[in-house]
């Protein structure tokens, strides 16, 4: 089947964990939402039926680093990862698991995350019957598409990737003070990053990409990532369970016929030898074989002022205001719906913004008020445990 489960982990039990359903045959979503926690996960177990599932965790609770290798010995040097990289973990290398990704110029991008962790994760897959294919860090699954770097908001984080194998995880607290010292040195001109969301980051060239729902970005990212933590002792074993289980009733079947033709050659040879004019070979019965087959917003007016001049410097700021204004009855007709994202393209005269409200009603309510003012536009709406998004497109008439 086309359809695959992909699921983003938190780093504790208690942390909600995001998930959506993709079709590559369709290219389109099937269902997607959150649970509140690990233990909720089970409630994935019959969406995913017997597929195997794709894992984003947490790039916060990983050490994404590089060491630079010599030229000559590689896999001797691999294999000393831990040693190469002792003195810069806090941790004990015995309580750590290594993965190594791509090399760059030299250099080896490695991923670092402890033995508790890992299990941790794997506990709570295994309690929910999830067959896990692979387990990524979440910020090495944005697409780079041409650019030096990366970036996605994601609920209160920002994912920024920098390289083939290297990325963080930061709070929008973090963001000014640590990404600045990401920058490459001797660089003189601006970093590029793809933009998989409004971002405003400084000292970048953004070059924004289209605006989909996180998940979905990082879904489609999952496949080409650089590295699967799912690799020395937690590399998955081939299932032969169910192989052996559905052979094993076939080998009851041709015993049994074994042990019968067995029986019936003996009497047939006793037969001939006490009633020789009676006796008549008897055919052996044929069994046949069964072949098993089958199979968030943090502060909403600094961060609308911050999209709302960068709008205006594209040259179409005075009809993004009078959209905005004509707005104004509809959102409070509609109290109750949020606007997350606002992205107005002024040579298309068109204002693409994703919503959330509490419930279908809400956003159909205000997709009402504003038709009448507009062109509307409306994509899918999706549904979490207590709110639904849906992304819409207004156009003046």
């Amino acid at each position: 089947m086309s359809e695959r489960l992909f699921i983003r982990l938190g780093a504790s039990s208690e942390q909600a964990c995001s998930w959506l359903v993709w079709s590559e045959q369709e290219q389109e979503i099937i269902a997607s939402g959150e649970v509140k926690d690990a233990a909720a996960l089970a409630s994935l177990t019959e969406r995913a039926g017997n597929r195997p599932v794709d894992v984003l965790v947490p790039s916060s609770a990983i050490t994404l680093t590089s060491v630079e290798l010599p030229e000559k010995g590689q896999r001797q040097a691999i294999q000393a990862l831990p040693f190469m990289l002792e003195e810069s973990l806090a941790e004990n290398v015995d309580k750590l698991h290594f993965v190594p990704g791509p090399r760059t110029d030299g250099a080896l991008s490695v991923a670092v995350v402890a033995h508790q962790q890992m299990q941790d994760w794997m506990s709570w897959l295994s309690d929910a019957d999830l067959k896990v294919k692979s387990i990524v860090p979440d910020c090495l699954a944005l697409p780079l598409d041409g650019c030096q770097w990366a970036a996605i908001q994601f609920n209160e984080e920002y994912l920024v990737r920098t390289g083939e194998g290297s990325g963080v995880s930061l709070t929008r607290d973090w963001l000014d003070l640590v990404l600045p010292k990401m920058f490459p040195e001797g660089q003189e001109t601006q970093v590029t990053v793809a933009g998989h969301s409004e971002l405003a980051f400084a000292g970048t060239d953004i070059k924004p990409q289209a605006l989909e729902l996180p998940m979905l970005v990082l879904a489609k990212g999952i496949l080409s990532a650089p590295l699967n933590l799912l690799s020395g002792i937690y590399t998955p074993k081939r299932d032969y369970g169910k192989n052996l289980v559905l052979w094993r009733n076939v080998a009851i079947v041709i015993g049994v016929a074994l042990v019968l033709g067995l029986m019936n050659k003996g009497l047939n040879i006793h037969q001939m030898n006490t009633e020789q004019a009676r006796l008549k070979a008897e055919s052996e019965a044929i069994y046949k074989q069964a072949v098993p087959g089958s199979s968030r917003i943090v502060n909403l007016r600094s961060q609308m002022d911050k999209k709302l001049r960068s709008m205006q410097g594209s040259g179409g700021g005075s009809e993004f205001f009078t959209m905005l204004q004509g707005l104004e009855p509809a959102f409070t007709q509609v109290p109750e719906l949020k606007p997350l994202t606002l992205r107005f393209d002024s040579a298309r005269g068109e204002l693409r913004m994703q919503v959330t409200a509490k419930s279908y009603a809400q956003v159909e309510q205000f997709k009402t008020i504003v038709s009448a003012s507009y062109k509307l536009d409306s994509g899918a709406m999706n549904s979490g445990e207590d709110s639904v998004t849906s992304t819409l497109t207004l156009r003046s008439k």
